[in-house]
Protein backbone atom coordinates (compact mmCIF):
# COMPACT_ATOMS: atom_id res chain seq x y z
CA UNK A 1 0.00 0.00 0.00
CA UNK A 2 1.27 3.48 -0.83
CA UNK A 3 2.55 5.23 2.30
CA UNK A 4 0.26 8.26 2.11
CA UNK A 5 -2.75 6.09 1.29
CA UNK A 6 -2.00 3.83 4.22
CA UNK A 7 -1.68 6.73 6.67
CA UNK A 8 -4.89 8.29 5.36
CA UNK A 9 -6.75 5.00 5.64
CA UNK A 10 -5.54 4.48 9.21
CA UNK A 11 -6.37 8.02 10.24
CA UNK A 12 -9.88 7.98 8.74
CA UNK A 13 -10.60 4.28 9.44
CA UNK A 14 -11.80 4.13 5.85
CA UNK A 15 -14.33 6.94 6.26
CA UNK A 16 -14.93 9.74 3.78
CA UNK A 17 -16.47 13.16 4.27
CA UNK A 18 -15.27 15.47 7.08
CA UNK A 19 -12.83 12.94 8.65
CA UNK A 20 -11.27 12.46 5.21
CA UNK A 21 -10.80 16.21 4.62
CA UNK A 22 -9.38 16.75 8.11
CA UNK A 23 -6.94 13.88 7.67
CA UNK A 24 -5.69 15.27 4.34
CA UNK A 25 -5.14 18.64 6.01
CA UNK A 26 -3.16 17.06 8.85
CA UNK A 27 -1.07 14.77 6.65
CA UNK A 28 -0.37 17.32 3.93
CA UNK A 29 1.16 19.99 6.18
CA UNK A 30 -0.48 22.70 4.08
CA UNK A 31 -4.02 23.58 3.15
CA UNK A 32 -5.32 24.24 -0.33
CA UNK A 33 -9.09 24.25 -0.26
CA UNK A 34 -10.49 25.24 -3.63
CA UNK A 35 -14.08 24.86 -2.39
CA UNK A 36 -14.72 22.72 -5.45
CA UNK A 37 -14.02 19.23 -4.15
CA UNK A 38 -12.39 19.98 -0.83
CA UNK A 39 -8.72 19.89 0.15
CA UNK A 40 -5.99 19.27 -2.39
CA UNK A 41 -3.38 16.55 -1.85
CA UNK A 42 0.21 17.73 -2.51
CA UNK A 43 1.81 16.23 -5.61
CA UNK A 44 4.66 14.75 -3.59
CA UNK A 45 2.12 12.36 -2.04
CA UNK A 46 0.68 11.36 -5.41
CA UNK A 47 3.52 11.23 -7.95
CA UNK A 48 6.50 8.86 -8.07
CA UNK A 49 9.60 8.47 -10.17
CA UNK A 50 9.75 5.58 -12.61
CA UNK A 51 11.72 3.24 -10.37
CA UNK A 52 9.40 3.79 -7.42
CA UNK A 53 6.31 3.37 -9.58
CA UNK A 54 7.63 0.19 -11.20
CA UNK A 55 8.50 -1.38 -7.86
CA UNK A 56 5.19 -0.48 -6.22
CA UNK A 57 3.11 -1.93 -9.05
CA UNK A 58 5.23 -5.06 -9.34
CA UNK A 59 5.20 -5.87 -5.63
CA UNK A 60 1.46 -5.16 -5.34
CA UNK A 61 0.62 -7.46 -8.25
CA UNK A 62 3.01 -10.20 -7.12
CA UNK A 63 1.77 -10.19 -3.52
CA UNK A 64 -1.89 -10.26 -4.56
CA UNK A 65 -2.02 -12.45 -7.66
CA UNK A 66 1.40 -14.08 -7.85
CA UNK A 67 0.63 -17.12 -5.73
CA UNK A 68 -2.00 -19.83 -5.54
CA UNK A 69 -4.47 -19.61 -2.69
CA UNK A 70 -8.21 -20.20 -2.35
CA UNK A 71 -9.05 -16.81 -3.85
CA UNK A 72 -6.63 -16.75 -6.77
CA UNK A 73 -7.40 -20.38 -7.56
CA UNK A 74 -11.05 -19.45 -8.08
CA UNK A 75 -10.05 -16.45 -10.19
CA UNK A 76 -7.80 -18.59 -12.39
CA UNK A 77 -10.57 -21.16 -12.75
CA UNK A 78 -13.06 -18.50 -13.83
CA UNK A 79 -10.47 -17.26 -16.32
CA UNK A 80 -10.39 -20.74 -17.91
CA UNK A 81 -6.79 -21.37 -16.89
CA UNK A 82 -5.72 -24.99 -16.32
CA UNK A 83 -4.95 -25.05 -12.61
CA UNK A 84 -2.23 -27.70 -12.74
CA UNK A 85 0.02 -25.37 -14.74
CA UNK A 86 -0.64 -22.16 -12.83
CA UNK A 87 2.16 -22.32 -10.26
CA UNK A 88 4.81 -23.14 -12.86
CA UNK A 89 3.67 -20.27 -15.05
CA UNK A 90 3.62 -17.84 -12.13
CA UNK A 91 7.09 -18.88 -10.98
CA UNK A 92 8.46 -18.59 -14.52
CA UNK A 93 6.92 -15.16 -15.03
CA UNK A 94 8.03 -13.60 -11.75
CA UNK A 95 11.52 -15.09 -11.95
CA UNK A 96 11.99 -13.48 -15.35
CA UNK A 97 14.08 -10.28 -15.26
CA UNK A 98 11.62 -8.63 -17.65
CA UNK A 99 8.44 -9.24 -15.62
CA UNK A 100 8.68 -6.00 -13.67
CA UNK A 101 9.09 -3.98 -16.85
CA UNK A 102 6.31 -5.87 -18.63
CA UNK A 103 3.77 -5.18 -15.89
CA UNK A 104 4.71 -1.50 -15.71
CA UNK A 105 4.60 -0.93 -19.46
CA UNK A 106 1.31 -2.79 -19.84
CA UNK A 107 -0.23 -0.74 -17.04
CA UNK A 108 1.05 2.51 -18.53
CA UNK A 109 -0.23 1.64 -21.99
CA UNK A 110 -3.72 0.75 -20.70
CA UNK A 111 -3.65 3.25 -17.78
CA UNK A 112 -5.09 0.42 -15.72
CA UNK A 113 -3.93 -3.03 -14.65
CA UNK A 114 -6.51 -5.58 -13.56
CA UNK A 115 -6.65 -9.35 -13.28
CA UNK A 116 -7.51 -9.89 -16.96
CA UNK A 117 -4.37 -7.94 -17.92
CA UNK A 118 -2.36 -10.11 -15.54
CA UNK A 119 -3.75 -13.26 -17.19
CA UNK A 120 -2.84 -11.89 -20.61
CA UNK A 121 0.76 -11.18 -19.57
CA UNK A 122 1.41 -14.41 -17.68
CA UNK A 123 -0.56 -16.93 -19.72
CA UNK A 124 -0.65 -15.21 -23.10
CA UNK A 125 -4.41 -15.40 -23.47
CA UNK A 126 -7.27 -12.93 -23.36
CA UNK A 127 -9.76 -13.26 -20.54
CA UNK A 128 -13.11 -11.59 -20.01
CA UNK A 129 -12.84 -12.20 -16.30
CA UNK A 130 -11.38 -9.12 -14.60
CA UNK A 131 -13.05 -9.14 -11.19
CA UNK A 132 -10.65 -9.70 -8.34
CA UNK A 133 -11.78 -11.33 -5.10
CA UNK A 134 -8.41 -10.80 -3.46
CA UNK A 135 -7.50 -7.69 -1.48
CA UNK A 136 -6.38 -5.94 -4.69
CA UNK A 137 -8.99 -4.74 -7.16
CA UNK A 138 -6.98 -2.89 -9.83
CA UNK A 139 -4.16 -0.39 -10.32
CA UNK A 140 -4.33 2.89 -12.26
CA UNK A 141 -1.20 4.42 -13.77
CA UNK A 142 -0.66 7.67 -15.69
CA UNK A 143 2.43 9.61 -16.65
CA UNK A 144 2.38 13.16 -15.33
CA UNK A 145 5.30 15.15 -16.70
CA UNK A 146 8.40 13.16 -15.80
CA UNK A 147 6.72 11.34 -12.94
CA UNK A 148 3.96 8.77 -12.55
CA UNK A 149 0.59 8.85 -10.88
CA UNK A 150 -0.39 5.56 -9.24
CA UNK A 151 -3.62 4.76 -7.52
CA UNK A 152 -4.41 1.32 -6.15
CA UNK A 153 -8.04 0.34 -5.68
CA UNK A 154 -8.65 -2.24 -2.97
CA UNK A 155 -11.75 -4.34 -2.37
CA UNK A 156 -11.95 -3.50 1.33
CA UNK A 157 -13.84 -0.21 1.90
CA UNK A 158 -14.20 0.40 -1.87
CA UNK A 159 -15.88 3.81 -1.40
CA UNK A 160 -12.82 5.10 0.42
CA UNK A 161 -10.46 4.08 -2.38
CA UNK A 162 -12.76 5.41 -5.10
CA UNK A 163 -13.15 8.71 -3.27
CA UNK A 164 -9.40 8.95 -2.79
CA UNK A 165 -8.89 8.26 -6.50
CA UNK A 166 -11.23 11.13 -7.36
CA UNK A 167 -9.41 13.37 -4.87
CA UNK A 168 -6.04 12.54 -6.43
CA UNK A 169 -7.27 13.26 -9.97
CA UNK A 170 -8.69 16.55 -8.73
CA UNK A 171 -5.40 17.42 -7.02
CA UNK A 172 -3.35 16.64 -10.13
CA UNK A 173 -5.40 18.88 -12.40
CA UNK A 174 -5.19 21.79 -9.96
CA UNK A 175 -1.41 21.55 -9.52
CA UNK A 176 -0.14 20.33 -12.89
CA UNK A 177 -0.08 21.93 -16.36
CA UNK A 178 -2.70 20.27 -18.51
CA UNK A 179 -0.32 19.41 -21.34
CA UNK A 180 1.85 17.28 -19.01
CA UNK A 181 -1.00 14.92 -18.05
CA UNK A 182 -1.33 11.64 -19.94
CA UNK A 183 -4.87 11.11 -21.28
CA UNK A 184 -6.42 14.03 -19.38
CA UNK A 185 -9.85 13.54 -20.97
CA UNK A 186 -9.92 9.97 -19.72
CA UNK A 187 -8.96 11.13 -16.23
CA UNK A 188 -11.58 13.86 -16.26
CA UNK A 189 -14.28 11.42 -17.31
CA UNK A 190 -13.18 9.05 -14.58
CA UNK A 191 -13.40 11.89 -12.07
CA UNK A 192 -16.96 12.61 -13.24
CA UNK A 193 -17.94 8.94 -12.93
CA UNK A 194 -16.33 8.61 -9.51
CA UNK A 195 -18.03 11.61 -7.94
CA UNK A 196 -21.41 10.46 -9.23
CA UNK A 197 -21.30 7.88 -6.43
CA UNK A 198 -20.94 10.58 -3.79
CA UNK A 199 -22.92 13.55 -5.10
CA UNK A 200 -26.36 14.25 -6.50
CA UNK A 201 -26.76 14.88 -10.22
CA UNK A 202 -27.06 18.59 -9.52
CA UNK A 203 -23.93 18.61 -7.33
CA UNK A 204 -21.92 16.73 -9.97
CA UNK A 205 -22.66 19.35 -12.63
CA UNK A 206 -21.84 22.18 -10.21
CA UNK A 207 -18.56 20.53 -9.19
CA UNK A 208 -17.55 19.79 -12.77
CA UNK A 209 -18.41 23.32 -13.91
CA UNK A 210 -16.28 24.94 -11.20
CA UNK A 211 -13.51 22.41 -11.75
CA UNK A 212 -13.33 23.02 -15.50
CA UNK A 213 -13.46 26.79 -14.97
CA UNK A 214 -10.49 26.53 -12.59
CA UNK A 215 -8.52 24.39 -15.03
CA UNK A 216 -9.37 26.88 -17.78
CA UNK A 217 -8.05 29.73 -15.65
CA UNK A 218 -4.81 27.91 -14.84
CA UNK A 219 -3.93 26.72 -18.36
CA UNK A 220 -3.27 28.35 -21.74
CA UNK A 221 -5.66 27.82 -24.63
CA UNK A 222 -5.37 24.30 -26.08
CA UNK A 223 -7.26 21.49 -27.77
CA UNK A 224 -7.76 19.83 -24.38
CA UNK A 225 -9.36 22.93 -22.89
CA UNK A 226 -11.79 23.00 -25.79
CA UNK A 227 -12.69 19.37 -25.09
CA UNK A 228 -13.28 20.21 -21.43
CA UNK A 229 -15.58 23.07 -22.45
CA UNK A 230 -17.57 20.67 -24.65
CA UNK A 231 -17.75 18.19 -21.78
CA UNK A 232 -19.08 20.96 -19.55
CA UNK A 233 -21.79 21.76 -22.10
CA UNK A 234 -22.81 18.11 -22.31
CA UNK A 235 -23.08 17.94 -18.51
CA UNK A 236 -25.28 21.04 -18.39
CA UNK A 237 -27.46 19.66 -21.18
CA UNK A 238 -28.12 16.51 -19.14
CA UNK A 239 -28.02 18.16 -15.73
CA UNK A 240 -31.52 19.30 -14.91
CA UNK A 241 -33.45 22.57 -15.29
CA UNK A 242 -31.15 24.90 -13.36
CA UNK A 243 -28.06 23.87 -15.27
CA UNK A 244 -29.89 23.52 -18.57
CA UNK A 245 -30.71 27.24 -18.50
CA UNK A 246 -27.02 28.02 -18.98
CA UNK A 247 -26.73 25.97 -22.18
CA UNK A 248 -27.11 28.79 -24.68
CA UNK A 249 -24.58 31.02 -22.92
CA UNK A 250 -22.06 28.19 -22.61
CA UNK A 251 -22.42 27.34 -26.30
CA UNK A 252 -22.13 31.01 -27.30
CA UNK A 253 -18.94 31.29 -25.24
CA UNK A 254 -17.47 28.17 -26.83
CA UNK A 255 -18.34 29.29 -30.37
CA UNK A 256 -16.83 32.72 -29.70
CA UNK A 257 -13.69 31.29 -28.10
CA UNK A 258 -13.09 28.50 -30.58
CA UNK A 259 -14.46 29.87 -33.85
CA UNK A 260 -11.02 30.18 -35.45
CA UNK A 261 -7.38 29.35 -34.96
CA UNK A 262 -5.45 26.14 -34.52
CA UNK A 263 -8.08 24.55 -32.30
CA UNK A 264 -11.18 25.89 -34.05
CA UNK A 265 -14.34 23.84 -33.66
CA UNK A 266 -14.39 20.88 -36.02
CA UNK A 267 -17.47 19.87 -38.00
CA UNK A 268 -18.01 17.02 -35.52
CA UNK A 269 -17.99 19.46 -32.60
CA UNK A 270 -20.24 21.91 -34.44
CA UNK A 271 -22.58 18.99 -35.11
CA UNK A 272 -22.75 18.26 -31.39
CA UNK A 273 -23.54 21.90 -30.59
CA UNK A 274 -26.13 22.12 -33.37
CA UNK A 275 -27.83 18.99 -32.08
CA UNK A 276 -28.10 20.50 -28.60
CA UNK A 277 -29.34 23.82 -30.01
CA UNK A 278 -31.90 22.10 -32.25
CA UNK A 279 -33.29 20.17 -29.28
CA UNK A 280 -33.30 23.35 -27.22
CA UNK A 281 -35.13 25.18 -30.01
CA UNK A 282 -37.83 22.50 -30.10
CA UNK A 283 -38.11 22.52 -26.32
CA UNK A 284 -38.75 26.27 -26.31
CA UNK A 285 -40.94 26.32 -29.45
CA UNK A 286 -38.35 28.36 -31.35
CA UNK A 287 -39.05 27.16 -34.88
CA UNK A 288 -36.36 29.25 -36.60
CA UNK A 289 -33.69 27.93 -34.27
CA UNK A 290 -34.90 24.35 -34.63
CA UNK A 291 -34.97 24.55 -38.42
CA UNK A 292 -31.58 26.27 -38.74
CA UNK A 293 -29.72 23.81 -36.56
CA UNK A 294 -31.79 20.80 -37.62
CA UNK A 295 -31.08 21.46 -41.29
CA UNK A 296 -27.38 21.88 -40.51
CA UNK A 297 -27.45 18.38 -39.02
CA UNK A 298 -29.36 16.88 -41.95
CA UNK A 299 -27.46 18.61 -44.76
CA UNK A 300 -24.44 16.70 -46.05
CA UNK A 301 -25.45 13.91 -43.64
CA UNK A 302 -23.47 15.61 -40.88
CA UNK A 303 -25.24 13.89 -38.01
CA UNK A 304 -25.03 10.52 -39.75
CA UNK A 305 -21.35 10.96 -40.61
CA UNK A 306 -20.30 11.96 -37.09
CA UNK A 307 -22.78 9.87 -35.14
CA UNK A 308 -20.40 7.04 -34.17
CA UNK A 309 -17.76 9.43 -32.82
CA UNK A 310 -20.39 11.46 -30.99
CA UNK A 311 -21.95 8.34 -29.49
CA UNK A 312 -18.56 7.20 -28.22
CA UNK A 313 -17.65 10.59 -26.78
CA UNK A 314 -21.06 11.96 -25.78
CA UNK A 315 -23.26 8.87 -25.65
CA UNK A 316 -25.43 10.22 -22.84
CA UNK A 317 -26.59 13.13 -25.00
CA UNK A 318 -27.73 11.26 -28.10
CA UNK A 319 -30.64 8.81 -27.73
CA UNK A 320 -29.23 5.84 -29.56
CA UNK A 321 -31.73 3.06 -30.00
CA UNK A 322 -31.39 1.55 -33.45
CA UNK A 323 -33.19 3.68 -36.07
CA UNK A 324 -36.22 2.14 -37.76
CA UNK A 325 -36.72 3.87 -41.12
CA UNK A 326 -39.09 1.09 -42.18
CA UNK A 327 -41.47 1.95 -39.31
CA UNK A 328 -43.98 4.77 -39.02
CA UNK A 329 -45.40 3.91 -35.59
CA UNK A 330 -42.67 4.44 -32.99
CA UNK A 331 -41.17 6.70 -30.33
CA UNK A 332 -39.32 9.29 -32.37
CA UNK A 333 -37.28 10.48 -29.39
CA UNK A 334 -35.43 7.20 -28.89
CA UNK A 335 -33.01 7.66 -31.79
CA UNK A 336 -31.12 10.88 -32.48
CA UNK A 337 -31.78 10.84 -36.26
CA UNK A 338 -35.48 10.15 -35.93
CA UNK A 339 -35.67 12.78 -33.20
CA UNK A 340 -34.06 15.44 -35.41
CA UNK A 341 -36.37 14.75 -38.36
CA UNK A 342 -39.36 14.77 -36.00
CA UNK A 343 -38.58 18.20 -34.54
CA UNK A 344 -37.49 19.72 -37.86
CA UNK A 345 -40.66 18.60 -39.65
CA UNK A 346 -42.76 19.88 -36.76
CA UNK A 347 -41.02 23.27 -36.95
CA UNK A 348 -41.30 23.44 -40.75
CA UNK A 349 -45.04 22.76 -40.57
CA UNK A 350 -45.46 25.46 -37.92
CA UNK A 351 -43.55 27.80 -40.25
CA UNK A 352 -45.75 26.76 -43.18
CA UNK A 353 -42.73 25.46 -45.12
CA UNK A 354 -44.66 22.52 -46.51
CA UNK A 355 -42.59 21.96 -49.64
CA UNK A 356 -39.49 21.66 -47.47
CA UNK A 357 -41.23 18.86 -45.58
CA UNK A 358 -42.14 17.14 -48.84
CA UNK A 359 -38.54 17.44 -50.01
CA UNK A 360 -37.30 15.78 -46.82
CA UNK A 361 -39.85 12.99 -47.28
CA UNK A 362 -38.62 12.41 -50.82
CA UNK A 363 -34.94 12.46 -49.88
CA UNK A 364 -34.91 10.56 -46.59
CA UNK A 365 -36.75 7.38 -45.63
CA UNK A 366 -36.39 8.29 -41.98
CA UNK A 367 -38.46 11.46 -42.46
CA UNK A 368 -41.56 9.24 -42.73
CA UNK A 369 -41.00 5.54 -43.45
CA UNK A 370 -39.76 3.30 -46.23
CA UNK A 371 -43.18 2.61 -47.77
CA UNK A 372 -44.06 6.33 -48.00
CA UNK A 373 -40.59 7.12 -49.33
CA UNK A 374 -40.93 4.42 -52.00
CA UNK A 375 -44.32 5.74 -53.10
CA UNK A 376 -43.10 9.33 -53.34
CA UNK A 377 -40.09 8.28 -55.41
CA UNK A 378 -41.91 5.94 -57.78
CA UNK A 379 -41.61 7.06 -61.40
CA UNK A 380 -45.30 6.39 -62.01
CA UNK A 381 -48.31 6.10 -59.73
CA UNK A 382 -48.20 2.68 -58.07
CA UNK A 383 -51.27 1.62 -56.11
CA UNK A 384 -49.49 -1.39 -54.63
CA UNK A 385 -46.91 0.90 -53.05
CA UNK A 386 -49.73 3.01 -51.66
CA UNK A 387 -51.36 -0.05 -50.10
CA UNK A 388 -48.06 -1.09 -48.53
CA UNK A 389 -48.30 1.85 -46.14
CA UNK A 390 -51.18 0.26 -44.25
CA UNK A 391 -49.29 -3.03 -44.11
CA UNK A 392 -46.36 -1.10 -42.63
CA UNK A 393 -48.53 0.33 -39.87
CA UNK A 394 -50.09 -3.06 -39.14
CA UNK A 395 -46.66 -4.65 -38.90
CA UNK A 396 -45.41 -1.83 -36.66
CA UNK A 397 -48.32 -2.34 -34.28
CA UNK A 398 -47.79 -6.09 -34.21
CA UNK A 399 -44.14 -5.66 -33.25
CA UNK A 400 -44.99 -3.07 -30.59
CA UNK A 401 -47.74 -5.18 -29.01
CA UNK A 402 -46.45 -8.72 -29.49
CA UNK A 403 -42.80 -8.25 -30.59
CA UNK A 404 -43.69 -10.42 -33.56
CA UNK A 405 -45.61 -10.24 -36.86
CA UNK A 406 -47.25 -13.59 -36.14
CA UNK A 407 -50.47 -12.31 -34.55
CA UNK A 408 -51.27 -9.13 -36.43
CA UNK A 409 -55.05 -9.11 -35.94
CA UNK A 410 -54.86 -9.85 -32.22
CA UNK A 411 -52.13 -7.22 -31.79
CA UNK A 412 -54.16 -4.58 -33.61
CA UNK A 413 -57.21 -5.41 -31.51
CA UNK A 414 -55.20 -4.97 -28.31
CA UNK A 415 -53.62 -1.75 -29.61
CA UNK A 416 -56.99 -0.22 -30.51
CA UNK A 417 -58.34 -0.98 -27.05
CA UNK A 418 -55.41 0.54 -25.18
CA UNK A 419 -53.43 3.12 -27.17
CA UNK A 420 -55.61 6.11 -26.20
CA UNK A 421 -55.30 5.42 -22.48
CA UNK A 422 -52.65 7.67 -20.92
CA UNK A 423 -51.56 4.90 -18.53
CA UNK A 424 -51.08 2.47 -21.40
CA UNK A 425 -47.49 1.64 -22.46
CA UNK A 426 -48.68 2.24 -26.03
CA UNK A 427 -49.79 5.82 -25.40
CA UNK A 428 -46.35 7.54 -25.64
CA UNK A 429 -45.77 5.79 -28.97
CA UNK A 430 -49.23 6.70 -30.24
CA UNK A 431 -48.84 10.31 -29.09
CA UNK A 432 -45.58 10.91 -30.94
CA UNK A 433 -46.73 9.00 -34.01
CA UNK A 434 -50.00 10.91 -34.14
CA UNK A 435 -48.20 14.25 -33.96
CA UNK A 436 -45.73 13.27 -36.66
CA UNK A 437 -48.30 11.74 -39.01
CA UNK A 438 -50.52 14.81 -38.68
CA UNK A 439 -47.56 17.00 -39.62
CA UNK A 440 -46.91 14.80 -42.66
CA UNK A 441 -50.59 15.00 -43.57
CA UNK A 442 -50.56 18.79 -43.37
CA UNK A 443 -47.55 18.94 -45.67
CA UNK A 444 -49.08 16.44 -48.12
CA UNK A 445 -52.35 18.36 -48.27
CA UNK A 446 -50.65 21.73 -48.70
CA UNK A 447 -48.43 20.38 -51.50
CA UNK A 448 -51.39 18.66 -53.21
CA UNK A 449 -50.18 15.09 -52.76
CA UNK A 450 -53.81 14.05 -52.52
CA UNK A 451 -53.54 10.30 -53.27
CA UNK A 452 -51.02 9.84 -50.51
CA UNK A 453 -52.92 12.21 -48.22
CA UNK A 454 -56.15 10.22 -48.59
CA UNK A 455 -54.44 6.89 -47.99
CA UNK A 456 -52.50 8.14 -44.98
CA UNK A 457 -55.45 9.91 -43.35
CA UNK A 458 -57.56 6.76 -43.67
CA UNK A 459 -54.78 4.78 -41.99
CA UNK A 460 -54.47 7.46 -39.32
CA UNK A 461 -58.19 7.40 -38.53
CA UNK A 462 -58.23 3.60 -38.52
CA UNK A 463 -55.21 2.95 -36.26
CA UNK A 464 -53.70 6.10 -34.78
CA UNK A 465 -56.26 8.83 -34.29
CA UNK A 466 -55.99 11.01 -31.19
CA UNK A 467 -58.86 13.46 -31.01
CA UNK A 468 -56.88 16.58 -30.14
CA UNK A 469 -54.43 16.06 -33.02
CA UNK A 470 -57.24 15.15 -35.41
CA UNK A 471 -59.20 18.30 -34.55
CA UNK A 472 -56.08 20.36 -35.18
CA UNK A 473 -55.59 18.62 -38.55
CA UNK A 474 -59.21 19.16 -39.53
CA UNK A 475 -58.97 22.85 -38.64
CA UNK A 476 -55.79 23.10 -40.68
CA UNK A 477 -57.40 21.56 -43.78
CA UNK A 478 -60.48 23.74 -43.39
CA UNK A 479 -58.41 26.88 -42.98
CA UNK A 480 -56.11 26.00 -45.85
CA UNK A 481 -59.05 25.47 -48.23
CA UNK A 482 -60.48 28.87 -47.30
CA UNK A 483 -57.24 30.73 -48.05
Amino acid sequence: MLKFDELLFQKTKGQIGIPFEEAIEQLSSYEIDEKIFGNVIPLKQILFNKTEATNVIYSTVKNSWGKMDLFTQEMFRLSNIELQNVEKKLDAFFSSPTSKKLIFEHALMKNVFNFSHFIELVFGKKSNYSKSITKLNEIHLYKIGRKYFIHILYNQKPDFWRYLYAKKIYSIFLQTPLHTIQNPLDLMNQFKQLIQSFQTKNQVVTTMNKFIQKIDYKNPRSYLLKEFHLLNISLHFMGGKRHYKKINKLISDVIRTWKSGEWALTEKEQTLLSYILAIDGAKHFDTEKTIAHGKYLIMNDRLINHSIELLIEYGEILPNLKPEPQSLVKRYDKNYLEQVFFIVIDALVKNEQYFDVLQLMKEYEIASCTSIYDFLNAKVFDKDLLLKIEATVQRDIAYIVDHSPQHVLQSIEKWLKQYKEIESPFYPIAKMTSQHVCNLLKALFATEQFELFEQLINIYIKYLILQEDFEDLRNFVSGFVQK
